[in-house]
């Protein structure tokens, strides 16, 4: 198992509130220790966001098991319709922090004499404030989470790993041909997740930047851009996946076929849509350039070029060919030309924003 920062960093938390807790006679230091485990959470703003809900559904507990024990008492019953009421209420307000720790200050209440209820109230709030305080601490003041080098790394290698996916997906519908299609559902499921994780440590950058500075403008603007270049990421996967659903039924269309051999005049229009992926290669090295390195690159104009070729092409191919199997053959082609019609396009666009966002004045 690998040791990170925030591990040791949740360990050194509970060792700091124990220490306090021993030191100002503060009991039980158990909880304060619970409370920083539950209050080291992996960025900053999660940080103080568990701090405040746990915060709310402490006082909730204490005044609760208060209110309850000095107007009935305290026994298994009362101690049952607590806990029954706390549920309720940390759903109808919508706590992110678990209830569990307000249903053990309202028993922990209840569990003692009438005479030291408020004593133990205010001990229980006692520990569960230097815990969670020395969490917020250590969180914010050792090794902070550096979320910023994460996310450039995380978008680099999930765009990286989505154009390789989009261009495996037309590189496997261009040369099937007698072999059975193979769908790379390893790779499918790692390039979705990286694309993922690069949206969750963009939210993460977000939110640290709003609690620990002011966003500025260019600021936004990289966070929308970035957001952006995600979702055409998750876009380009998408497109692949359903490059890939084309596969087995066009595999077998040939089988039941007999397999027949591939005409030059096909052959032509399948070369033309392999040649595609070198331009949206091309294109997101710019894009990566540009969003994760900031460095300018050359914006490319839409060309119609390309597409003129491949329906010309298409156009050789028609006269040649009739029949259901041909038909269906001409409708796969036309949706893997506009699945890279579009990455294409869409790339190209992006690039020219994020030049017009980033490097103009």
């Amino acid at each position: 198992m690998k040791l990170g920062a925030r591990i040791i960093k949740t360990g050194i938390a509970v060792t700091i509130t124990m220490f306090l807790c021993k030191l100002i006679n503060l009991e039980p230091a158990f909880f304060g220790a619970v409370s920083a485990v539950i209050n080291m959470q992996p960025s900053i703003f999660l940080t103080i966001k568990t701090a405040k809900d746990q915060i709310m559904v402490h006082i909730l507990g204490v005044t609760t098991g208060l209110a309850f024990g000095y107007v009935f008492g305290s026994n298994p019953i009362i101690m049952g319709i607590i806990t029954i009421l706390l549920i309720s209420l940390h759903i109808r307000f919508k706590f992110k922090s678990n209830v569990t720790m307000g249903i053990i200050a309202a028993l922990f209440i209840l569990s003692s004499s009438a005479e030291q209820f408020l004593p133990h109230a205010l001990a229980r709030t006692g520990v569960i404030f230097v815990g969670l305080s020395v969490a917020m601490f250590v969180n914010i003041i050792l090794w902070p989470p550096r979320y910023k080098q994460q996310f450039k790394e995380k978008l680099l290698a999930s765009n990286q790993q989505a154009v390789e996916y989009f261009c495996q997906a037309i590189h496997d519908y261009v040369q099937l041909e007698s072999d059975q299609p193979s769908l790379h559902q390893e790779q499918k499921k790692a390039v979705h997740k990286s694309n993922k994780q690069s949206r969750t440590l963009l939210e993460f950058l977000k939110r640290e930047d709003d609690v620990l500075t002011s966003a500025t403008t260019e600021q936004t603007n990289r966070f929308t851009t970035a957001e952006k270049f995600i979702d055409y990421n998750q876009s380009l996967i998408g497109k692949a996946d359903r490059i890939y659903e084309l596969l087995p039924e066009r595999f077998e269309r040939r089988r039941q076929a007999g397999l027949p051999p591939i005409s030059p005049e096909f052959k032509k229009i399948l070369k033309i849509l392999s040649s595609g992926c070198i331009t949206i290669t091309r294109v997101n090295e710019k894009l990566r350039s540009v969003i994760i390195h900031e460095v300018a690159a050359q914006p490319e104009e839409i060309s119609e070029d390309y597409w003129e070729i491949l329906t010309n092409a298409i156009e050789h191919w028609q006269p040649k060919v009739s029949g259901s199997y041909y038909l269906h053959a001409l409708l796969d082609v036309a949706v893997t030309a506009n699945e890279i019609k579009w990455a294409s396009r869409q790339a190209k666009k992006l690039l020219f924003e994020s030049m017009s966002e980033h490097f103009t004045e």
